[in-house]
């Protein structure tokens, strides 16, 4: 399963920090992946063939790299918000955006923006809110955990913040990619690919996690038609 995030150098990094318990126990989760104009159009945009909009194309990942660092905690109950108001704004002039090959502005069958609150039996939960058309100032990446020694910020940046001495200690790590390196966490996540294929390596994203995460998202979809809070039994 390609959960590049994983992958990625600062993920790695934040993983020790965590490992080592200098996050504590970890209570709290909140990732924002918007873009204000954003939507690919094409098979991104046709429900049939992508199984749905930002949240299974954008919010999968942010989803993931938080529930993975939070030490993939059992799902208790989801409660997800979809909203179809902007449609993909092709009538937009003098910004431009990535747009799919088969780009048809006629077919968007798709969600505009999700929300969800995920929460956990371990009593932790995660907000996460995506979009891929939006009236917002900029576009927005964060990814921020809480625990109850220190914080972290994976994106924009790599952060970390704790106690020391009775004083706030902002912790600011000298590391080549402070924020995702795409050519670097791809890369990386091939190599472990072709190393778990040769037994001398073991894969950081296994199938069952795959299938764990689209049973949360499944649920943040089936919640938003329902109106209601989809709880994991």
């Amino acid at each position: 399963v390609g959960f590049v995030r994983r992958y990625a150098s600062n993920t790695e990094v934040l993983r020790r920090f965590i490992d080592a318990g200098d996050l504590g126990e970890i209570y709290y989760a909140k990732a924002s992946c918007l873009r204000r104009l954003g939507n690919p159009g094409g098979w991104f945009s046709d429900k049939e063939r992508s199984g749905g909009g930002p949240i299974i194309d954008l919010g999968v990942h942010i989803i993931d790299v938080c529930w993975y660092l939070m030490g993939k905690p059992k799902v208790k109950s989801v409660s997800g918000n979809t909203y179809r108001k902007l449609g993909n704004r092709s009538n937009v002039q003098n910004l431009s955006f990535y747009k799919a090959a088969d780009y048809d502005a006629e077919r968007n069958d798709v969600e505009d923006m999700a929300n969800a609150l995920i929460r956990f039996e371990n009593g932790a939960s995660l907000f996460v809110d995506v979009s891929f058309t939006l009236h917002a100032r900029k576009d927005e990446l964060t990814v921020k955990l809480y625990g109850d020694k220190g914080g972290a910020e994976l994106e924009p940046e790599l952060a970390i913040m704790t106690e020391s001495h009775n004083t706030i200690v902002n912790i600011a790590p000298q590391v080549d990619h402070l924020g995702f390196d795409f050519q670097q966490a791809f890369s990386q996540e091939i190599a472990t690919f072709i190393n778990s294929c040769l037994g001398t390596a073991e894969t950081l994203s296994p199938v069952q996690d795959g299938v764990e995460i689209t049973k949360l998202l499944s649920a943040i979809y089936e919640s938003a038609g329902q109106g209601k809070e989809i709880h994991f039994g």
